[in-house]
């Protein structure tokens, strides 16, 4: 292949990153502002600045946006490598100290749910009424149950949990407080700071999860 060919090609993939990008983009305005029911693939287009047929083309349904939009926002970017499999959750996950693994997981927890939590919460909207929307939230819970659990058995391996405290109920507990509704209620409902939020969700899984620090707490 020849080098203005190659050119050519590279061309072409980096204007159809763009495109699909600027897609998710507006998509994800639409559904903020408006709702999933009431955004149609024609108001998409026309906020994308795109055909119709291209939204079509790309991506095939509503549905699928909505799925690729909340794929891209949970990592960050367009790489297809699941959170698990990034940089970041690694580094948490083989962090020695249990209580800085859960500062780490409140770190990536906080970006999450910047990127993710307004969307989280038209997705649980949509899911009382749509039954594929349904199936679409039950898995995106049950993927970050998975990767909670993750945590809950390191945390498990290194004898870190307080006493009495299994690995699937210190799963529990970080499924239902590290959660992107959660950002939202507090962040962008009840306008903390980031950083409040950060720092509220460590010191919270700190003492629910890890031994000795609960009864320190408590008796303080």
């Amino acid at each position: 292949m020849s080098a203005f060919v190659k050119d050519q090609a590279t061309r072409r993939e980096r204007k159809a990153l763009a495109t699909r990008r600027r897609i998710l983009d507006a998509a994800e305005t639409l559904f903020v502002r408006d709702g999933y029911a009431a955004t149609t693939i024609a108001a998409i287009a026309i906020e994308a600045d795109a055909a119709v047929q291209t939204v079509y083309a790309v991506f095939g349904t509503k549905r699928a946006v909505l799925t690729e939009l909340l794929a891209v926002r949970v990592v960050g970017d367009d790489a297809a490598t699941p959170l698990k499999d990034r940089d970041d959750w690694r580094v948490m996950q083989a962090e020695s100290e249990p209580g800085r693994q859960l500062e780490r997981l409140a770190e990536i927890a906080t970006r999450i749910g910047e990127r993710i939590g307004a969307l989280y919460e038209v997705l649980a909207a949509a899911a009382g009424s749509d039954p594929e929307i349904a199936h679409i939230y039950q898995r995106q819970q049950r993927h970050r149950y998975n990767d909670q659990r993750r945590v809950a058995r390191s945390l498990a391996a290194k004898g870190a949990l307080a006493p009495g405290l299994s690995e699937a109920r210190a799963t529990d507990i970080m499924w239902a407080v590290a959660n992107p509704s959660m950002h939202h209620r507090l962040v962008a409902q009840r306008r903390w700071s980031p950083e409040d939020y950060r720092r509220w969700l460590a010191h919270v899984l700190t003492c629910s999860l890890l031994k000795g620090i609960g009864h320190a707490a408590a008796a303080r």
